[in-house]
C-alpha cells in the first residue's frame, strides 16, 4: 500500500504547476509540447495522490545505509527496562 510521502503545500503546488505545464505543453502541439504535457501530468498526479516514487527510493536508500547496530538500537527503542546503575561507594581506612 502506498502512503502519502509529499507534504500538503508541496502537493498543492504540484497540482497547480503540473496542470499549467500540461496545458501549456498541449497548446504547443509539437513533440516537445507532448513531452511537457506528460511531465505536467506526472507532476499533477504526484500532487493529487501525494505519492512520489523518487522520495520513496531516497528514504529506502537512507534506511539501507544505517549500520546493523544502529538499526537494532532504533528497533528496540524504547527499551522495556532501562539499564541499572548503582553508585559504588568504598570505605576508606
Amino acid at each position: 500500500m502506498r502512503t502519502v510521502n509529499v507534504g500538503e503545500t508541496e502537493r498543492v503546488v504540484s497540482v497547480i504547476a503540473g496542470g499549467a505545464l500540461a496545458l501549456w505543453g498541449l497548446a504547443r502541439r509539437s513533440p516537445l509540447g507532448i513531452a511537457l504535457a506528460a511531465a505536467g501530468a506526472a507532476l499533477a498526479y504526484r500532487g493529487a495522490t501525494g505519492w512520489c516514487p523518487v522520495y520513496a527510493q531516497l528514504s529506502a536508500r537512507e534506511r539501507d545505509e544505517i549500520d546493523i547496530v544502529t538499526r537494532a538500537s532504533e528497533d528496540s527503542f524504547p527499551a522495556s527496562d532501562p539499564p541499572s546503575w548503582a553508585p559504588v561507594t568504598t570505605v576508606s581506612q
